[in-house]
């Protein structure tokens, strides 16, 4: 297994003192894998428009500078999401990340999947599922990939981390489409109160009134999850099967394929932990305790 570095603390310890953070990066040995000119991404998730769970901004700030020093070129970077919201497109996105304080660190914030997420490179695996993924343009252009996620659960996934902030948050539009269509939760009849919450959201049309309740029609579902987490009832579910196996296969197979070819290290932020991700345009209690933040060349070993 490769090394894993790990700063215990809380949430509240690194917002004191976020050098720490920068400590762990030297520790790890990150700064020896990039050169100078070097444009170095960092891969970020600004939250959506309502969540405030997401990785504060201030704790970033050292770590920029320290990059600087090294004469790289670091800047945020971030995909376009599937599902309706602030992040769907790059204007709103970026207008999201600025609300959220991403602004304040003066560097770019580039959405590498174009406009409307449709700006995308073929990368060659030949794996189970795909011979080719579907990912970011950018990627191409980047010289060193900082994966900064935010640990949380997920309703699909079980948690997200390294692993979901490669595959899924790296990939274009059509490449996260390729891997959720597999997923179609359903509607349970008991507990529906015919609000039609879950129809408004859904960015296919895939929710349809019937006497008693909404039913997804799993033709028109592309599995983003987004009648689930709008329903008051709880009456939207996921029914586990096999298929939620595939999910996670295609997610790490997208993973593999942006980082097959670039060099990229991970920090895995276990502060603040959230039973669900960032995604939720509402505000997240913790969950679990503060464990720390963790430091790794290996997306599996962190995880």
């Amino acid at each position: 297994m490769s090394e894993v570095f790990f700063k215990r603390g809380s949430y509240q310890e690194f917002l004191r003192c976020p050098q720490h953070i920068v400590d762990g990066c030297r520790k790890a040995g990150f700064a020896k894998r990039c050169k100078r000119n070097d444009f170095v991404g960092f891969k970020l998730h600004f939250g959506e428009k309502g969540n405030k769970s997401y990785i504060n901004p201030s704790l970033l700030a050292p770590l920029i500078k320290f990059f600087h020093a090294q004469g790289t070129n670091p800047f945020l970077f971030e995909t376009n999401t599937l599902y309706r919201g602030q992040r769907m497109n790059s204007i709103d996105h970026i207008r999201l990340a600025k609300s959220h304080g991403f602004g304040k660190l003066n560097v770019p914030i580039i959405i590498g999947d174009g406009l409307r997420g449709k700006d995308e490179i073929e990368a060659h695996v030949e794996l189970k599922h795909f011979s080719t993924c579907f990912i970011a343009s950018a990627l191409k252009d980047i010289d060193f990939l900082l994966v900064l996620s935010h640990f949380t659960g997920h309703m699909l996934t079980g948690f997200g981390a390294a692993i979901k902030n490669l595959g899924m948050g790296c990939a274009s539009r059509r490449g996260k489409l390729a891997q959720h269509c597999v997923v179609s939760p359903q509607i349970k009849e008991d507990k529906c109160v015919l609000c039609g919450e879950c129809a408004k959201v859904c960015p296919t049309a895939a929710v349809l009134r019937k006497d008693k309740c909404f039913c997804i029609v799993e033709e028109k579902c592309i599995g983003c999850a987004q009648c689930i987490s709008v329903c008051p009832q709880a009456a939207v579910k996921i029914i586990w099967s096999e298929e939620y196996d595939e999910l996670g296969e295609k997610m790490v197979e997208h993973a593999y394929a942006v980082a097959k070819h670039r060099k990229c290290a991970y920090i895995n932020f276990c502060i603040y932990i959230t039973k669900e991700c960032d995604c939720m345009n509402k505000e997240n209690n913790e969950y679990v305790p503060d464990y720390g933040i963790f430091f790794s060349e290996d997306p599996v070993c962190i995880d």
